[in-house]
């Protein structure tokens, strides 16, 4: 039996109405009965964002998302649609829908088609090309047509550049038009000028659609920022003795996990938001074999140690800890031997077992719960201060697209309450009393560091009010970057590039220092923001005797200035520690960096 399959119109543009049909012929006839199969990628069933999904309905014809079925010789078809999820159908589905087209009396003739069409909907917001899983009777086409979203024109312009260089050295600079969905544009330009701020140009005659990057070199040292298309980038620091911060988002999901989409995470990453290392954290649950044999080859085809770095993962929640959890695995090796390829995402995992240098868990929005709160209940809260986690958390996400987890505050500009109301879908989600939050576990001891990243559904990472992760990594491999986070070298950020230099006694975000009771030590800290700074804090909590975390500097820059730099004295009277906290323009959406703490021991 030959199956072969067609699309009436294989190409759209992002968001715009439409309907989709897709053809089907058999070589034999169909008989009452059989079926025809279609599926549409994930993308195409998303609504407004990644919680909710298109009502899919076969009752009304002039209502939107309208499934229907018939032959090319009249006959109408009993159509239905059910819940799966690909590429692991027995995985959890949230978006993805199974439409099945029944043959009715009479059957089929051979070679007459079954046109499935999917009416008075939209295109997705991802512009990327996919193919459509279609079979009759069981047998798959052998060549699965494809269906194609386009971009939109350029609605912003980011200009990306790394945080540090060295006189002389030749590095990129990313300049990027996106379209009103954060896709790269179709929009095209000529003879566009790349100039330093203060008007020195470095390029011209540039010609491009969407995006360029631009070899540079700068000789002298300094801090410096770029102007193309009206828009500014972020500042690189050219030094003989600064290496880093590299930027990376390392919490992605994509169409492999039941509620994403998404099938480019790393060419986005690196080619749209100009990232130094990702990581893709599907549902453990949701991938299967297949799903597996994916993420490996998506990570070994997009890992380039130097340029580049791809960072295996996926999310689970072990039994023995409360909460979400993202696992990373320092090599292949360990990933494949650790990796969930059916069942639960938990299936039986030993943490005690786990090689603590080759393994990394990393908890999120850590205080939250979905929707309401019920009394007593914790949500999806991470209760850290009652389990026994065998060092394999050493940094936690302190923020996503979700919210803020530093602290709870219910009112924050950037809480769970807030956050994801500013997004299409607006959905909002409640922040949990209790010790679920990085400023509990510092005043109990713990030695966490900080990273942010998205938690982005669409395979997108580096979004702009996303999350990402600074990391101060001696190499750009995935060796350098492990270590540096188990080290807690990293801040975070609410998505800008926001660089920030933070010391306690000489020693970086991270690191543990030892002063004795009444010296005194000095803070030192300096911050080059994307837009003007609002506050610049610096805060402080005494270990010894449990004391709140206070603010000890708090300024806002005047005049007003994206550059700020201070330092301070300090008295030592017992264990402590210390961060530094700050917040930019625009006033509405403010964006955030939060460092990695420096404890202070006493001898």
């Amino acid at each position: 039996m030959g199956v072969t399959a067609r699309l009436t119109r294989d190409t759209f543009t992002v968001r715009e109405d439409c309907t989709v049909s897709v053809e089907v012929h058999s070589t034999r006839p169909l008989e009452p009965g059989d079926t025809v199969e279609v599926q549409f990628p994930n993308s195409w069933y998303v609504d407004t964002g990644p919680s909710f999904t298109r009502p899919i309905q076969t009752a009304d014809p002039l209502g939107r998302h309208y499934l229907s079925a018939a032959t090319g010789d009249g006959r109408s078809m009993v159509v239905e649609a059910a819940r799966r999820h690909l590429p692991f159908t027995a995985g959890p589905a949230r978006h993805g829908r199974l439409i099945v087209a029944t043959a009715g009396e009479g059957g089929v003739d051979a070679m007459v088609p079954v046109r499935i069409t999917y009416a008075n909907t939209f295109a997705p917001y991802i512009a990327e090309e996919e193919t459509v899983s279609v079979a009759a009777v069981g047998h798959r086409v052998d060549e699965p047509p494809a269906i194609r979203v386009m971009p939109g024109p350029a609605e912003s312009v980011r200009v990306i550049v790394a945080s540090s260089a060295t006189p002389g050295e030749a590095f990129d600079v990313l300049v990027v038009s996106l379209d009103r969905f954060e896709n790269r544009s179709s929009t095209s330009y000529s003879s566009e000028t790349l100039a330093l701020e203060d008007g020195a140009v470095l390029a011209q005659g540039l010609d491009f659609t969407g995006s360029v990057r631009v070899t540079v070199t700068l000789d002298e040292p300094g801090i410096y920022r770029f102007s193309c298309l009206g828009a500014i980038s972020n500042a690189i620091r050219v030094s003989e003795d600064v290496c880093g911060p590299f930027w990376g988002d390392i919490h992605i999901h994509t169409k492999l996990s039941g509620d994403g989409q998404g099938t480019l995470p790393y060419d986005y990453a690196r080619d749209v938001s100009g990232l130094d290392f990702a990581a893709v954290t599907d549902h453990a649950e949701s991938l299967g074999v297949t799903g597996c044999e994916t993420l490996l080859e998506w990570a070994r085809l997009g890992n380039r140690p130097g340029r580049f770095v791809t960072i295996l993962a996926d999310e689970r929640n072990p039994a023995a800890l409360s909460g979400h959890h993202n696992m990373y695995f320092r090599d292949e090796e360990t990933w494949l031997s650790c990796r969930v390829s059916a069942g639960p995402a938990d299936d039986g995992l030993d943490l005690k077992s786990l090689p603590r240098e080759k393994v990394m868990l990393i908890p999120h929005h850590t205080g939250i719960a979905w929707g309401g709160l019920v009394r007593g209940d914790a949500g999806a809260a991470v209760d850290l201060l009652s389990e026994e986690d065998f060092s394999l958390r050493r940094s936690a996400e302190i923020y996503s697209h979700h919210g803020q987890s530093e602290q709870y505050a219910p009112q924050h500009v950037l809480s769970y309450e807030f956050n994801r109301i500013r997004n299409p879908e607006r959905r909002a989600n409640t922040s949990v009393p209790g010790p679920f939050w990085l400023h509990d576990w510092w005043k109990a001891g713990r030695r966490l560091g900080v990273i942010a990243s998205s938690d982005e559904h669409s395979g997108r990472g580096g979004l702009r009010h996303g999350g990402i992760a600074a990391v101060w990594a001696q190499a750009l491999t995935r060796d350098g970057l492990f270590e540096a986070i188990n080290q807690r070298r990293s801040y975070a950020t609410t998505g800008e590039r926001i660089l920030v230099d933070f010391e306690v006694a000489g020693e970086m975000m991270g690191g543990v220092v030892t002063a004795g009771r009444g010296g005194q030590i000095e803070l030192a800290l300096s911050v080059w923001g994307t837009e003007n700074l609002l506050r610049v804090e610096i805060l402080r909590c005494s270990l010894e005797d449990g004391d709140e975390i206070r603010t000890i500097l708090s300024e806002a820059p005047r005049p007003e200035s994206r550059d700020f730099r201070t330092m301070l004295r300090e008295s030592v009277t017992g264990p402590s520690m210390y961060y530094a906290r700050v917040v930019q323009e625009p006033v509405e959406r403010p964006a955030m960096a939060w460092t990695s703490p420096v404890w202070v021991e006493t001898c």
